[in-house]
């Protein structure tokens, strides 16, 4: 489930004063919301505060995780919850993810990301959340200052879905299976299913607490094969949708049929 963070962000100034405030709505650069004789090089040399409230009730706290997730920022910065230094973004992930349960009250909470010169150490150094197999579906990170998708708080009841494994098997009489692997880690006990969906095809698979993955493989008697750019990875056309539901989550992947292309891996 997602709570998108999609209403009006207070962007001020934090060098130059005298720069009015504004209200900004993303994804946007923070252009669209200043003043038009600013350039994106005066943008860049100053630092700027956005923050933005949401109401937080009984219902959320009793969730067991709730991570705020940032995607598509490209300039240092630093996120902060309830005046609490969270996490930096330092430009070189596109996705970037924490769980904030600790931080947040009933009621009236804000957050806020301060876009800042970059320093020399991190105030949160958490490789742990990292994913470093493969990279996210819509990489679209801005080269401007600001975010290129609605921040979103993903509230988790009992399961944390990872990444996304397939492998495909080619045949040598024709054909192929595509094996998908959901990974997760079960935060509060339930009773919770994954369901897994490919081509019209279905499975829904009861979560073991005691392990970490589910695994589902497809049949494909016909495959449709992409067409791969040459000497990469990159699909120009041809793809098939894998879609994948669990605890609330409902995500798509984008699956390139090919002999060339074997596993891959798509973090979340």
């Amino acid at each position: 489930m997602h709570f998108t963070l999609n209403g009006l962000w207070q962007i001020s100034p934090l060098t130059d004063l005298t720069i009015p405030q504004a209200d900004i709505v993303f994804p946007a650069q923070l252009s669209s919301a200043l003043p038009n004789y600013l350039s994106e090089q005066d943008i860049e040399q100053q630092e700027w505060h956005l923050m933005h409230d949401i109401e937080v009730d009984d219902s959320m706290l009793g969730l067991a995780a709730i991570d705020l997730v940032i995607e598509g920022i490209s300039h240092y910065a630093e996120v902060r919850v309830g005046g609490v230094a969270v996490f930096d973004c330092d430009g070189s992930q596109y996705r970037y993810q924490k769980d904030i349960k600790e931080y947040l009250n009933l009621g009236k909470n804000r957050i806020e990301v301060l876009f800042l010169e970059p320093e020399d150490d991190f105030l949160i150094d958490d490789e742990a959340n990292i994913c470093h197999l493969g990279i996210p579906q819509h990489n679209n990170k801005m080269t401007a200052v600001g975010i290129a998708r609605v921040p979103f708080l993903r509230l988790v009841r009992n399961v944390r879905l990872h990444h996304v494994v397939t492998e495909q098997i080619w045949h040598h009489g024709g054909g192929c299976e595509l094996k998908v692997d959901v990974y997760y880690t079960t935060l509060k006990a339930g009773l919770v299913s994954a369901s897994i969906k490919y081509e019209g095809m279905m499975y829904t698979i009861p979560l073991d607490v005691r392990s970490d993955y589910v695994s589902a493989t497809f049949q494909v008697e016909a495959p449709k094969k992409a067409t791969i750019k040459q000497g990469s990875i990159d699909t120009l056309e041809g793809t098939t949708q894998l879609y994948v539901h669990l605890d609330g989550y409902h995500f798509y992947f984008d699956v390139a049929l090919s002999d060339s292309q074997r596993v891959s891996h798509y973090p979340l």
